[in-house]
């Protein structure tokens, strides 16, 4: 089969489709009705009939997820996306919900993370259907719901539905990703000692997502110092962006940092360790200032240092560390943190570690989600078999990666990410003017129709 002229031919069908899915605002909503609100389920209906329409067996499992498939045989080839995006947000070019095409890039939130490679999954499939391939396994294309959120729709789906023996998602990057980090979020929440200097830190907020390296945060300070004097020196000395401005008796400083994933958080600039760092050169009470200092030096480093929780392994590399979220009053304060650690830790000994951290300051530790690592060896069948696919139509002679990413992978019993972005991609997800490039969505059509055949032939 020639598949690299087959995807081609399938680039108005692709495109056709994904914009009528991209059009669908399916951000959760709360609703009495349907499980994750009804843009959702309006998205799930529409990736279902188009199935439906195309002669593929389709399945709604209760709302909290569908799938698509066609093939026989007792074993499952598992595809794995999800339909659910991330609130829009300001500062869009075009508006996010109404497709754009622009110098062969596809912008709307979703058009990469995750609707336009499940499309591309889906035409893959259409693909060897309308060639007349007849799979000896079933290849199912699985439709998550919650991804964005806390997974609930896949962990539904699974309680209802067969496991996969073996599958991937299409929601990273090539060739493929045959491990995935530990991941962990957690709160520290501490009583605050006595400020009675005359210098006093009020309140601090920043962040409000722990996998996002947060870009703004802002301390509200009483002081008889020129703060103005004091923060503008040091926002020049440090290269840092900033305001401040005095109201209602009380200086109100901000620093705004550099957001990236919370995967890579030494790709960015966390404002709210910036500021911490501001707050302890204040002439603050004694015990208050030792309080912000111990803040700033745990989280100061983005490999765990501070946490002493450092380390690292050759397979998946080292621990990163994410100061994600800051609430601070006069009383208490509240930390939460993202921690991605490598495929060979010991997660126990490092849940101890952290509720030691707490407690030494006579705080509260507290667990909020936890994913554990997964990974398939390099050598592993399945893992061959994609790599294979991708150099073959590539060019390449790629190896398998890690990342600490969190996908779709990690609810298999046996999965990778595989796709679809390429090295030289641009990465948008989760930001404003989220876009692809057309000609990587066909070739990431002609990379997994190759796949699925390799393995189901």
């Amino acid at each position: 089969m020639d598949f690299h002229t087959l995807s081609k031919n399938y680039e108005k069908e692709y495109l056709e489709n994904v914009m009528e899915l991209l059009k669908i605002p399916s951000v959760y909503e709360e609703d009495p009705v349907y499980p994750y609100g009804k843009p959702i389920h309006d998205a799930l209906e529409k990736m279902l009939s188009i199935g439906e329409e195309d002669g593929f067996i389709t399945k709604n499992v209760d709302g909290h997820g569908g799938h698509i498939e066609f093939g026989d045989g007792d074993e499952i080839i598992g595809v794995l996306g999800h339909l659910d995006v991330v609130p829009a947000g300001a500062g869009w070019t075009t508006p996010p919900f109404e497709t754009t095409i622009r110098d062969g890039k596809l912008y709307a939130r979703g058009a990469q993370d995750d609707k336009g490679p499940v499309m591309a999954a889906y035409i893959a499939m259409k693909l060897l259907k309308e060639q007349g391939f007849e799979p000896k396994k079933k290849i199912r294309l699985i439709l998550g719901t919650d991804e964005e959120r806390d997974w609930k729709g896949i962990d539904y789906y699974f309680k209802k539905e067969t496991m996969p023996s073996l599958g991937f998602t299409p929601d990273a990057s090539f060739p493929v990703i045959h491990a995935e980090k530990g991941l962990l979020d957690s709160y520290i929440t501490y009583t605050l000692p006595e400020n009675e200097g005359e210098t006093k830190v009020i309140s601090v907020q920043g962040g409000d997502r722990l996998n996002m390296v947060p870009d703004e945060a802002a301390a509200w300070i009483e002081s008889p110092l020129n703060i103005y004097e004091v923060f503008n020196e040091y926002l020049a000395q440090h290269k840092l962006e900033g305001t401040v401005k005095s109201t209602g008796g009380q200086y109100e400083v901000k620093v705004k940092g550099i957001a990236v994933h919370a995967s890579k958080p030494e790709e960015g600039q966390n404002a709210i360790t910036a500021l911490l760092r501001f707050l302890q050169s204040l002439p603050l009470n004694d015990e208050y200032e030792l309080f912000i200092q111990n803040m700033y030096k745990a989280f100061e480093s983005t490999d765990g240092e501070g946490l002493n929780v450092k380390q690292m392994d050759e397979v998946s590399g080292s621990l990163t560390s994410n100061l994600g979220s800051i609430a601070m009053d006069e009383h208490t304060c509240k930390l939460g943190f993202n921690l991605r650690y490598p495929v060979s830790a010991d997660y126990l000994a490092i849940d101890q570690k952290l509720k030691d951290l707490a407690a030494k300051n006579e705080g509260t530790y507290e667990v909020f989600d936890h994913l554990a690592s997964i990974h398939l060896e390099k050598d592993h069948p399945f893992v061959t078999t994609l790599l294979s696919v991708y150099n073959n139509v590539t060019g390449e002679e790629a190896k398998a990666k890690t990342m600490g990413g969190a996908t779709y992978a990690r609810a298999l019993d046996a999965g990778v990410a595989f796709g679809a972005l390429f090295d030289d991609s641009p990465d948008t997800a989760h930001q404003r003017d989220e876009h692809v490039r057309i000609s990587d969505m066909i070739k990431a059509i002609e990379i997994y129709a190759e796949s699925l055949y390799a393995l189901t032939r």
